[in-house]
């Protein structure tokens, strides 16, 4: 079989455009039918708010007639002996590609292009023109291709109303976001626009076939590192009327280590914090190597440099902070810290102060640091001795600890 045949490409657009997409019309209103919804059509329907994943959701049987179908492009020219690898090649690419853009849910496809070249319209639907057969069932019925809905008039009337509406959106604001940034290549293959097969997989165990691929994860790093100049979304979630999204900053680990790249990463998470800031983000959290001290204080350079944000920042530590008081027993009176020097063991102490229980410490310099930081109200709860005896407490987290309740007092900068 030739690398590529320009009458066998021809012939399988040819094929894909007639037999195809009139088979699965008429297939598809027939799994609409009660018998075989009920039994087949349905479990693909559970999903109103689709997203990529459900684009390949079906039950076996109906798998298995999407494989004939699709096959009949590929088989019909290599008969005729006009087949060719790089035509399979691109036809598959095609029908995963067009399969995934529209059940994605989100409206990607620029009016101007419609403008430009009106009969694409008929040729190509968008994610909001399939959309729509996921919440009104009875309508755009078609494959890729919208042209035998418009001539069955089964097209929606909503259609075109809802992709005007669409392309102009109204994004929600989330509560709270979450920064992340790229660990290693291979983790861009874990995010939700990645591989699911890779995804469904622990980092430390990768697929056999990583090897073929890392190609396009160096090539993924350079254009992220060259034209990376703003974080960007990659997960939203909504608990119940709770909204959360996840941002990454377009950096790996490694550049984290780079001091010429320190001053860049912190432009990016000053960035992203004013952005959110602007949006009436609630909480914004600074996690992995985003909070690393010798990066920017552990988020202390932001707070300092914007002492009225609206948001509140946090690191990571407050969480921490809260667990550990959380886990400690209400009646106790007196606690031994050891050490004193990091962000958490001075949050911890000063929290336990202010609640009337003596902190113990037997480390001169942590004390006398320590000292300076708190009220002048708590101060007579903390206590230096170098041969005192700890009180030994089993510091084991209830797992169904309050979230709020844990994360409420230990905040650290912008609104109080």
């Amino acid at each position: 079989m030739p690398m590529w045949e320009t009458k066998g490409a021809i012939i399988m657009a040819l094929l894909h455009i007639g037999p195809v997409e009139f088979l699965y019309y008429w297939f598809h209103r027939a799994l609409h039918h009660h018998f075989l919804y009920s039994r087949y059509h349905s479990h693909h329907h559970a999903s109103i708010v689709t997203e990529p994943i459900t684009s390949v959701v079906h039950p076996f049987a109906e798998i298995l007639a999407y494989f004939l179908l699709f096959s009949i492009p590929m088989l019909i020219p290599i008969f005729m002996g006009y087949g060719s690898i790089l035509g399979i090649v691109l036809y598959l690419a095609y029908i995963d590609f067009m399969n995934n853009m529209g059940h994605c849910n989100f409206e990607m496809l620029p009016k101007w292009i419609f403008q430009v070249f009106p009969p694409l319209k008929y040729l190509m639907y968008t994610p909001s023109y399939h959309s729509l057969h996921h919440t009104q069932f009875r309508t755009n019925y078609s494959l890729f291709m919208p042209f035998y809905d418009y001539i069955y008039n089964t097209m929606d009337k909503s259609t075109d109303e809802l992709y005007e509406r669409t392309l102009i959106g109204k994004e929600e604001t989330p509560d709270v976001v979450h920064l992340t940034h790229m660990t290693t290549l291979q983790s861009t293959y874990h995010l939700r626009v990645g591989i699911a097969s890779i995804a469904s997989k622990p980092s430390d165990n990768p697929v056999w076939y990583m090897w073929m691929i890392w190609p396009m994860a160096w090539l993924s790093m350079v254009l992220a590192w060259v034209y990376g100049s703003a974080a960007f979304v990659v997960e939203s979630l909504k608990l119940k009327k709770f909204k959360m999204q996840t941002w990454v900053i377009p950096r790996y680990n490694f550049q984290y280590g780079l001091i010429r790249e320190r001053e860049s990463i912190n432009k990016l998470i000053e960035m992203a914090i004013l952005d959110a800031d602007g949006r009436g983000v609630k909480v914004f959290s600074l996690g992995l190597l985003n909070q690393a001290k010798q990066l920017n204080g552990s988020g202390e350079l932001f707070t300092h440099k914007y002492s009225k944000l609206g948001v509140r920042l946090v690191d990571g530590s407050g969480l921490a902070t809260a667990v550990v008081l959380k886990s400690i027993p209400s009646d106790t009176k007196r606690v031994f810290l050891c050490g004193g020097s990091s962000k958490v063991e001075q949050a911890i102490a000063t929290a336990l102060c202010e609640r009337g229980v003596q902190v113990i410490m037997n480390q001169k310099k942590e004390y006398d640091m320590l000292k300076l930081r708190l009220p002048d109200t708590s101060i007579a709860y903390l206590k230096f001795s170098s041969d005192e005896t700890p009180q030994i407490l089993d510091l084991t987290v209830n797992a169904s600890i309050n979230l709020v309740e844990l994360i409420h007092p230990i905040f650290f900068g912008g609104k109080q």
